[in-house]
């Protein structure tokens, strides 16, 4: 888990996504910081995603192509890839979804991966109550996982993200940075690849 500066998109490359922006700033500080990431920590490429629980596009990237990232760039070291959450505001459970994400990981940091995996493979039967049932699938102490999202914990930390995320220009998800290479919406598997490619051979 680290946490990642924002930085200065310098290239836009803009393909299907989900955007609903109310255009507003959002300024928190969360209770609890916390960020998760894949790979070798001190990669001299990072993917960063600003994703939505509810999006089909972030669907498509999180099913589609980021198995072929982890494959190729991931679990070779050669890549570090972040998640940030950045709920639109029209999805009515993709806030609760992310915040749910945080409590299974604090009962096991393999948890919160496995229920983003999970999430976005049946996102259209995403409820409250799908949630507490996630929980109970994977074994968790589920009462402490309902207490940990019911009181908002996380609430913050998401809606930082999202603020992060409008501070580097996101409007849409799925939005990637490939280091300071801005991506919008779904992209094929091989503009991304060229693009950590050329991040590489820098």
């Amino acid at each position: 888990m680290r946490k990642i500066l924002s930085s200065l998109a310098v290239f836009v490359f803009i393909f299907s996504g989900c955007s609903n922006d109310d255009g507003s700033n959002i300024t928190v500080a969360p209770e609890t910081d916390v960020t998760y990431s894949k790979g070798n920590a001190n990669a001299k490429v990072v993917i960063t995603v600003y994703s939505d629980y509810e999006c089909q596009f972030c669907a498509m990237f999180a099913m589609q192509t980021l198995p072929q990232l982890q494959n190729d760039y991931i679990e070779t070291g050669k890549v570090r890839l972040v998640f940030k959450d950045y709920p639109i505001q029209n999805h009515e459970f993709a806030q609760k979804a992310s915040e749910a994400t945080y409590c299974a990981g604090e009962q096991k940091e393999d948890l919160f991966w496995q229920m983003h995996v999970d999430l976005f493979a049946d996102q259209k039967n995403i409820s409250r109550e799908n949630l507490t049932e996630l929980a109970k699938k994977y074994e968790m102490n589920v009462q402490a996982f309902d207490t940990c999202l019911d009181s908002n914990k996380y609430r913050n930390l998401v809606l930082r993200n999202k603020g992060e995320g409008k501070g580097r220009g996101v409007t849409s998800t799925p939005t990637i940075f490939i280091n300071d290479t801005k991506f919008s919406g779904v992209q094929p598997y091989e503009n991304m690849k060229k693009a950590i490619e050329a991040e590489l051979t820098k």
